[in-house]
């Protein structure tokens, strides 16, 4: 039986820069990187005179963190009919990606956004500048 000749080749090498200008971060961590300073600025933001709590919720959690906890299904429910609301308006009407909406009634209001994979909820007196803290969420 003859025997067949085979190609020898070099294992590839890996080279291993030290310094280099392309960061190496999987994207669950940049998530996570996102959703923590989402987090700590709202923290920061519902400290401010005027704010009374805020939603912010995911498809796997959600975080509330409310002055007045006794209507938290209340807060809750608006917080999830609002942002259904205005992704099924911006649908109907063609409006394509809508950035935020208010909902404002006699004494309060509420500011709905998504930001990336989250839905924010920030619950406000009617006389709070909303759009300080629109500015503030979007960095």
């Amino acid at each position: 039986m003859a025997r067949k000749k085979r190609n020898v080749t070099e294992a590839p090498t890996t080279v291993l820069e030290e310094e280099s200008s392309i960061p190496i971060i999987s994207s669950t961590v940049e998530e996570d990187l996102d959703i923590k300073l989402l987090r700590e600025r709202l923290a920061e933001i519902s400290q401010a005179e005027g704010v009374t709590g805020y939603i912010i919720r995911n498809a796997t959690s959600a975080a509330i963190d409310l002055n007045d906890t006794s209507n938290l299904v209340g807060f809750a429910l608006l917080s999830s009919h609002a942002a259904d609301a205005y992704q099924e308006f911006s649908a109907m009407f063609n409006l394509g990606e809508v950035g935020h909406t208010l909902l404002e009634g006699q004494t309060a209001k509420v500011l709905c956004l998504t930001i990336g994979e989250n839905t924010v909820s920030v619950f406000m007196e009617k006389t709070i500048d909303h759009m300080k803290i629109l500015e503030r969420l979007l960095g």
